[in-house]
């Protein structure tokens, strides 16, 4: 696993035709934090988590990951990694092979990289599934492969778009636990964006605030429970 990064956006911004989706926001986050950016639909929470991930371009305005400004990179050179809400598993694919995809593409030995994709299937739990393939698996099961699959490239930052949403309450309460003992020991930073409260009061080390395309406040979850 490398080393993690802060991630730091200066006055970044994003409009579509005339309407601004993300308005200048200026917002550092230490390397090993784990952050939530919380908000209702439509405030720009997912706009600005696809501009770091490369997914979405950028209006104007900069992502600098650790020493290195990545606004122009593809996304495979940013050193980040991003988990989609969808999970996006490949159905033809079992499980080691959508975990290992990745190095597939950049062109990693058969064997070497599915060494890989069962280190990461042990860290999740799902090692017993390998050779499964993702309809045969739970939500929940489906989430701990594409964190896996999001894993292996060896990211300094993991981005996470509502990755608890499409799980029942009872799982959502145990995955959002692991997720975050998971990230203590990788000690990566984590970027979580979700419109629940409760799960960025228990996860986050840092709660930002979205509204209307702009943040409004951001702390600690103490700090913003007990000050709104």
């Amino acid at each position: 696993m490398t080393t993690t990064a802060a991630l730091e956006l200066v006055q970044l911004t994003k409009t579509y035709g005339g309407i601004t989706a993300v308005d200048a926001i200026n917002l550092k986050i230490p390397a090993g934090s784990y952050c939530c950016l919380l908000g209702p639909s439509g405030c720009g929470k997912t706009s600005t988590l696809r501009m770091v991930a490369g997914h979405e371009s950028v209006t104007s305005g900069d992502i600098i990951v650790g020493p290195k400004n990545v606004t122009g990179l593809p996304p495979a050179d940013r050193s980040t990694a991003m988990m989609f809400q969808s999970y996006a598993l490949f159905p033809h694919l079992s499980v080691i092979d959508n975990v290992g995809f990745a190095l597939k593409m950049k062109g990693v030995a058969k064997a070497a990289r599915r060494a890989e994709a069962m280190k990461l299937l042990e860290l999740v739990d799902m090692q017993p599934y390998a050779a499964r393939l993702p309809g045969q698996l739970s939500g929940g099961q489906q989430q701990r492969v594409a964190l896996a699959r999001a894993l292996i490239t060896s990211p300094q930052i993991l981005l996470l778009d509502e990755p608890l949403s499409a799980l029942d309450p009872f799982l959502r309460l145990r995955m959002r636990a692991e997720l975050k003992k998971l990230q203590r020991e990788l000690g990566l930073t984590f970027i979580h964006v979700t419109h629940g409260q409760d799960e960025a009061m228990a996860l986050a080390d840092i709660v930002v605030l979205m509204n209307g395309g702009r943040i409004e406040q951001q702390g600690s979850p103490r700090e913003i429970f007990n000050h709104p």
